[in-house]
């Protein structure tokens, strides 16, 4: 009786060491390989979400596996610092954004727990061979107004992060791992590593706004007269930019600036400069004067324009203007 209750166990032993080494599980074509934020502008408040990951599992089962347990986690990749502050990079440049478990963005993925999402039973056929597939859908977020993100070399910028084996799937089968095994699993029956990239691009993007220039009344241009207005400059950090003014709607003549009457042909010439010793023209840099350069550093840069009337002949009386076009290139 002995001998052949040993040789029964031998025989069950020999049974289920086969099932553990038949059942296999394995990553799914749905699943995602890269999560793409596409152009990311950090100058601006508004969030970019890229929504649509997906880690597919199909798992082919014995007679007796009776189904799986699969565990969904995710630790850090190459340029993240830790789960909780997820990062792209570009050099030794970072981008913040995160990983979620929720389409609410609320649940930062790391390690699986008990519950679903991240804890998924699933179950094989019965008392038959056969294959069984799961999805685990997840959601990430890089939030807006990253202003101090920078370009590299004055272009827009790929910034991104890899992960090679620190997002798994582990996976215990067998009719105890279906009841009793939860998340995490102390050890696996398998572990499947999902390789995923996550990328954004950094646009080199400017804004500018300028304020009117206006000088006072005169009654004879007898001494030079002045005024000053602002141009605001909004640039993508370490990205660089110039700023020229052109000739103006009256003269065309970065060298010879004219402002007209608002109904006569008579004209006032005045000039614009960079400084208010009134020595460098502020021109185009290419037709007269200079134009200004300088690098953006993701807030507001402020310039002041500094306007000169000349003493010159006066005019007949009235209100003189003329309209200058203000370019940013970057």
């Amino acid at each position: 009786m002995k001998s052949i209750l040993f040789a029964l166990g031998v025989a069950l032993g020999a049974g289920w060491s086969a099932d553990a080494q038949a059942t296999s599980c394995s990553l799914g074509a749905a699943t995602t390989n890269t999560t793409n934020f596409g152009p990311v502008n950090p100058l601006l408040s508004t969030d970019t979400y890229a929504d649509s990951n997906t880690v597919a599992v199909t798992c082919n089962f014995t007679a007796l596996a009776f189904g799986a347990r699969l565990c969904f986690s995710a630790g850090v990749g190459t340029t993240s610092p830790s789960t909780a502050a997820r990062a792209l990079g570009s050099g030794a440049y970072r981008m913040n954004y995160n990983l979620y478990t929720d389409s609410g963005h609320s649940q930062v993925w790391g390690n699986a727990t008990t519950s679903a999402p991240t804890s998924v039973l699933l179950a094989g056929p019965v008392l038959s061979t056969g294959s069984a597939s799961t999805s685990f859908a997840y959601y990430a977020k890089l939030p807006g107004s990253q202003t101090t993100v920078s370009t590299v070399g004055n272009a827009n910028t790929l910034y991104s992060e890899s992960y090679t084996n620190t997002i798994r799937v582990d996976i215990s089968w067998g009719l105890l791992a279906s009841l009793l095994v939860n998340c995490p699993i102390a050890a696996p029956s398998q572990t499947l590593y999902v390789p995923l990239t996550v990328q954004a691009t950094v646009q080199k993007n400017c804004s500018i706004n300028t304020t009117n220039m206006a000088f006072a009344p005169q009654g004879l241009l007898k001494q030079a007269v002045t005024a000053t207005a602002q141009i605001t400059v909004l640039c993508t950090n370490n990205n660089a930019f110039a700023v020229a003014l052109n000739g103006g709607s009256v003269a065309g003549n970065v060298l010879a600036r004219k402002m007209k009457h608002a109904t006569a042909a008579d004209t006032v010439s005045y000039q614009l400069y960079h400084d208010s010793n009134y020595a460098t023209v502020w021109g185009d840099g290419v037709t007269g004067g200079t134009a200004l350069n300088s690098t953006g550093t993701g807030a507001n840069q402020q310039f002041t324009v500094y306007g000169r009337v000349p003493a010159q002949t006066t005019p007949r009386p009235g209100n003189y203007s003329d309209t200058v076009l203000v370019t940013i290139t970057f």
